[in-house]
């Protein structure tokens, strides 16, 4: 899959088990994420800064170790790297594997089927710092998958800066920007669009910590700024 339109149609497609996507979290600057996977296709982040952010070193953390073929897709440049797991050399290999995935971006997953008396979810563990002090999320012209910068349970619109630096942190949303929340349930996407008029469609959803969403930016490139202090999260 060299496209965007590729994936998507094969993530619309994609049959897998739903299954609520419930999150397990530390609440200290080092920590930990438990991020619940279900077969098919999901739109997750890195939430935390890892000793080691490539695609090839994060997902070997699932428990019970990856499924043989779990796949990784990495968006960049209008185009889709891949990293796939082999069970027989216990590795990922790809064009994504020795690539990062850092908190603020995104990547697709793909979880196979579970074998026989396998249990259909796994869960995926991530394991670092929490992202503090100033950060900046680049916003691209066209479409890039993005996430909250920082491991907390919030709409894009309703981040906060804290720590002495106090006020909206919202994503920086434009006339003909759209959000795109993929739903596992369905295996499609919830678009919402912004108008510099009306602001919103609908309310912005609440994206859990480890969640990602498709952002087009119609205008130009801009970045998503946010200040944050573990010590006052508020």
């Amino acid at each position: 899959m060299r496209t965007k339109a590729l994936l998507l149609a094969a993530a619309f497609a994609a049959a897998g088990v739903a299954t609520s996507m419930a999150q397990v979290y530390s609440v200290n600057a080092v920590g930990y994420v438990n991020k619940t996977l279900v077969p098919g296709f999901n739109l997750i982040s890195n939430p935390l800064t890892a000793a080691d952010n490539t695609i090839g070193t994060l997902f070997m953390n699932f428990q019970g170790g990856p499924r043989d073929g779990t796949t990784v897709y990495r968006f960049a440049n209008g185009n889709f790297q891949t990293a796939s797991f082999d069970v027989f050399a216990n590795a990922y290999g790809g064009d994504a594997a020795s690539q990062t995935t850092l908190p603020g971006e995104g990547v697709f997953v793909f979880l196979p089927n579970p074998a026989a008396g396998e249990a259909p979810n796994k869960v995926l563990t991530f394991v670092g710092e929490v992202p503090q002090g100033p950060t900046s999320t680049p916003l691209p012209r066209g479409f890039s998958i993005k996430s909250s910068v920082v491991p907390q349970a919030i709409a894009p619109d309703q981040a906060a800066n804290t720590g002495g630096a106090a006020g909206s942190a919202a994503i920086p949303a434009a006339d003909g920007d759209t959000l795109y929340q993929y739903d596992t349930s369905i295996k499609n996407y919830n678009a919402i669009s912004y108008d510099q008029f009306g602001g919103w469609a609908t309310a912005l959803p609440v994206f859990q910590v480890g969640d990602a969403f498709f952002y087009f930016r119609l205008g130009a490139a801009t970045t998503w700024n946010r200040t944050f202090d573990v010590n006052n999260p508020s």
